[in-house]
């Protein structure tokens, strides 16, 4: 998945900015979104650093979010809707089968665990015991990046982007499958300014994830959540 940072240019406060993010969150956590590629286009060090610090928090398990340093771009995080994946689903009593992610022996558990591993698996509830893994069988949120422009075209293949000129993904569904099989897929949203068609044209499959539109402009965020939508019909 690759956005721009210019899409918060219109957002002049803070609660805007961490509102849209909640969405942004929200839609990528819920159609499983593995990675993240920002572009920083913007090039606005203060809404870099906002996006760096929510998505950071946001996807921290709620026992573990005391780590986190106080700071200003945290200071809406209030509003965000709960993410809701498995790591922060727990109870506070241990729970036989139940994996847990950690940090420094903490799992949100009454006792802290004598362990240098992140994630455990609960054994036995009652005394406690646990096995040590070296990873978490869940999905678990997404990793996410920033990059120059212009490393887009060397470091991905498959590039897609929604676009009003673009094919019908339905009609093309075998061919967006024989892409994500062989190599995965990777999703543009362009930036609010336009002009990454052209920019692009030659090395990236164009499709209108949202025919009929009955508005002139399509925000980001929208384009998002409707393309992943189409996407994942495909795909699953």
């Amino acid at each position: 998945m690759i956005l721009f940072t210019s899409i918060f240019s219109t957002d002049k406060s803070l609660t805007e900015i961490t509102l849209k993010m909640s969405f942004i969150l929200r839609t990528l956590i819920i159609f499983r979104v593995s990675k993240l590629f920002w572009i920083d286009d913007l090039r606005n060090k203060y809404i870099k650093r906002v996006i760096i610090d929510i998505i950071n928090y946001a996807l921290k398990p709620p026992y573990l979010k005391k780590e986190i340093k106080i700071r200003k771009t945290l200071s809406k995080v209030g509003l965000l809707n709960p993410v809701n994946i498995p790591s922060h689903m727990v109870e506070k009593e241990a729970i036989e089968g139940e994996y847990r992610i950690g940090s420094k022996g903490f799992f949100g558990l009454e006792s802290k665990i004598n362990t240098k591993s992140n994630v455990i698996l609960i054994v036995n509830s009652n005394p406690v015991r646990i096995k040590e893994y070296n990873f978490y069988p869940y999905y678990n949120g997404f990793k996410f990046y920033f990059l120059n422009k212009n490393n887009i075209l060397g470091k991905f293949e498959n590039l897609l982007i929604a676009s009003r000129s673009g094919k019908d993904p339905i009609k093309y569904s075998s061919e967006i499958k024989d892409m994500y099989e062989k190599k995965g897929i990777t999703l543009i949203i362009g930036p609010p300014s336009g002009g990454l068609l052209k920019q692009l044209s030659d090395y990236i499959h164009v499709y209108n994830f949202l025919p009929n539109q009955g508005v002139k402009d399509i925000r980001a965020e929208e384009a998002l959540i409707s393309s992943l939508s189409i996407l994942n019909f495909i795909l699953g």
